[in-house]
């Protein structure tokens, strides 16, 4: 699987995640897979080394992304405002899909975009990518309590993902 990885740092230029797809616009919602199912979750770590389980028994909006990855600080910041106006809302992860990036790499680049509130998770096997179906750097997922996609966008700005998952809370 660390090939997987290595295949997928090679495609950020167009950070799209898939040869056959092309990249989607930017803030444009992503109809993504028919069925995306339920992934089994995972847990993330903030920079204070506070834990965040995704799932765990309400919404959660996901980022994957990649430090080297043009669109995905300015989709970082977005995650990071949607996270300070409202944090009780959901749990607040960001994925980095570059097996090759270090904790390090992915610190530095949440405290450039005033990110670094988000929890954050290395996926060097490309599992969770899988299990999301996620094909483009720069989707943010949001996922009900039950850990269904609810919404699945490229770049999305923070009022879209405030909205989205307001629809998801009701509030």
């Amino acid at each position: 699987m660390a090939a997987v990885s290595m295949a997928l740092a090679l495609t950020l230029s167009g950070c799209s995640l898939s040869k056959d797809q092309p990249p989607a616009p930017a803030g444009q919602a992503d109809p993504g897979p028919t069925n995306p199912g339920t992934a089994a979750g995972f847990t993330a770590e903030t920079i204070s080394g506070d834990a965040v389980t995704i799932p765990d028994g309400r919404p959660s909006v996901v980022l994957f992304f990649s430090v080297e990855c043009g669109g995905c600080g300015p989709t970082a910041n977005a995650l990071a405002q949607a996270q300070a106006d409202n944090p009780d809302a959901a749990d607040y992860a960001v994925v980095d899909v570059a097996g090759y990036e270090t904790v390090q790499d992915i610190q530095g680049f949440l405290e450039a975009y005033d990110a670094g509130a988000l929890g954050y998770a290395i996926d060097a096997e490309g599992d969770l990518v899988a299990e999301y179906q996620v094909t483009q750097l720069s989707t943010v997922l949001i996922l009900d309590a039950d850990n269904q996609v609810t919404f699945r966008a490229i770049e999305p700005s923070a009022d879209q993902i405030r909205a989205e998952l307001a629809k998801v809370t009701g509030s």
